[in-house]
């Protein structure tokens, strides 16, 4: 377990140094950095079979990087589950999708309380409500973003590589 959280906060540190350099090429898009609008077209819900990392939490199309020293990470897999850790605590659920929507639900944590580092609660809850808010995901490449029905908040992913 801890190999798995010191990879996924490798990962994360460098992967949060790029998100505000990289531009994504869809132009529906405000102009923000990392996120994109979901595109009309679809994806094959077999992308989602990987683990992921959060990059960044999107509120109002403006991304916020996670706190420092956390690494919040999600596993999609076949039967339908999928599973985590928030930096704090594990978490699971169910998941559904088809080409663009997908459908958040049972979303089960122990909710033990971190006080270390400082805003990790918080995180978590923002984390929790994004992530079972989310209407639609589009993964590109090793990137993934799932927005709420307005487009408005959401997260972007990255593929984790162990």
């Amino acid at each position: 377990m801890i190999i798995i959280l010191v990879t996924v906060g490798l990962v994360l540190a460098s992967g949060c140094a790029g998100l505000s350099q990289k531009k994504t090429s869809n132009l529906a898009t405000s102009g923000t950095p990392g996120f994109q609008a979901l595109s009309p077209g679809g994806n094959d819900a077999s992308s989602l079979v990987k683990p992921w990392y959060v990059k960044a939490f999107i509120f109002n199309k403006t991304p916020k990087v996670p706190v420092r020293l956390t690494g919040i990470q999600l596993t999609f897999y076949n039967n339908g589950s999928f599973a985590g850790y928030d930096s704090c605590n594990p978490y699971i659920g169910r998941w559904k999708a088809d080409e663009k929507r997908i459908i958040i639900s049972q979303l089960q944590s122990p909710a033990n309380y971190c006080s270390e580092p400082p805003g990790v609660m918080e995180q978590e809850s923002e984390y929790f409500a994004l992530l079972t808010n989310a209407s639609y995901y589009q993964v590109n490449g090793e990137d993934m973003v799932m927005s709420d029905e307005t487009g408005n908040d959401g997260l972007v992913f990255k593929q984790v590589f162990f």
